[in-house]
């Protein structure tokens, strides 16, 4: 007999297990029941697991063999195929949403065409048995992601947000990461800014997650899927911080405000999960602008804003200016932007360009 390789949800109670209980009850052996039932012993498991239908002739000698009534196994079966189709349905539409090109690109599943194994893969990718369990995980009041349901457009971006924050978790687990200390990480911090002087992502990001992972932050960088407009995100877990961070900035000033940005939040706001929008969305506009404060005064502190001010703008004195307080030239000609006293569009050659593809 050729088996079915359509997907049916495991979820979806079969027929066969009211037929496993009462069979128990009455101590019916298998060998009994698949003869009551007309099939052979080698395929009751697939009658018993709703791979083969419930005929009337078959409800009649279960009413017989096993109890209830002929019509109680016809409704029962009618109630277990509607169900199933329910969630093929509703587990296509799941599948639908989400970025699996991407996700197959970037190596995170494996291509396969097949809507049945993209719903398998999909739901071992994020660690549920259901696509309600992952609304649950997601998409509920307590997961996080819905503090920003107030962008016009999340509810479509729902399924590719939580996919690269699912990433970012497994791309988290596989790096040996302390205890979260918030303490040490602030304590850390100005330490970091000699990074910003690196010239290459391959160069900075091993030292970068090294010194982070000491104090029980897993820096994970994660390419951004389609439909994904997040360039930043922190959360605690489980003990473990998580600061992920998108490659959708190539520039070194950017990348690293975000960075000390998230950072930020970690210090000020570790109690729950922070998005950063491309777009600039203000989602949380008072810790937003305390994130920015903190970035911004640790880059270039206070101490130092009247001397930024007066800085002539021509790059001679923009690098020296960077060097004595350890940051990249870029941050600084971003700086001086940001204030307005730089037009957007002038020294940006001393902002290094990234390439993500190292």
């Amino acid at each position: 007999m050729t088996r079915s390789t359509e997907f049916f949800p495991a979820w979806a109670s079969p027929p066969g297990e009211t037929v496993r209980q009462l069979a128990a009850k009455k101590n019916l052996q298998s060998i009994d029941l698949a003869r009551a039932l007309g099939v052979p012993l080698k395929d009751l498991s697939q009658l018993l697991n709703g791979e083969l239908p419930i005929t009337v002739t078959r409800a009649k000698s279960l009413a017989g063999v096993v109890g209830a009534s002929e019509r109680f196994w016809l409704a029962r079966e009618a109630q277990y195929r509607r169900d199933v189709k329910a969630l093929q349905d509703d587990g296509k539409q799941w599948v639908s949403s989400l970025p699996f090109a991407d996700m197959t690109r970037y190596g995170w599943l494996k291509a396969v065409t097949s809507t049945g194994e993209k719903l398998r893969q999909a739901l071992e990718f994020f660690e549920v048995s259901t696509v309600d369990e992952w609304r649950d995980r997601w998409l509920s009041d307590q997961a996080g992601i819905t503090a920003y349901r107030t962008s016009p457009v999340f509810t479509a971006q729902s399924a590719s947000v939580a996919t690269w924050l699912r990433q970012g978790e497994l791309a988290a687990a596989g790096l040996s990461v302390g205890t979260w200390s918030r303490e040490c990480f602030e304590r850390l911090l100005p330490s970091l800014k000699s990074l910003t002087r690196l010239h290459k992502p391959a160069e900075f990001i091993p030292q970068l997650q090294e010194q982070c992972a000491a104090c029980g932050v897993a820096v994970v960088i994660v390419r951004a899927p389609k439909g994904c407009p997040t360039s930043g995100a922190t959360r605690v877990k489980n003990g473990k911080a998580i600061l992920q961070l998108s490659v959708r900035y190539l520039r070194d000033d950017n990348f690293w405000f975000t960075f000390f940005h998230e950072a930020g939040h970690l210090v000020l706001h570790e109690d729950r999960l922070f998005l950063e929008w491309s777009e600039r969305r203000e989602l949380d506009s008072y810790e937003e602008e305390e994130a920015n404060k903190f970035a911004g005064q640790l880059l270039i502190p206070s101490s130092e804003e009247a001397a930024l001010r007066a800085l002539p703008h021509e790059h001679r004195s923009i690098m020296r200016f960077a060097k004595n307080l350890s940051i990249s030239p870029g941050i600084v000609v971003g700086q001086l932007q940001h204030r307005g006293l730089v037009r957007q569009d002038k020294l940006n050659f001393l902002k290094k360009r990234y390439s993500w593809a190292e």
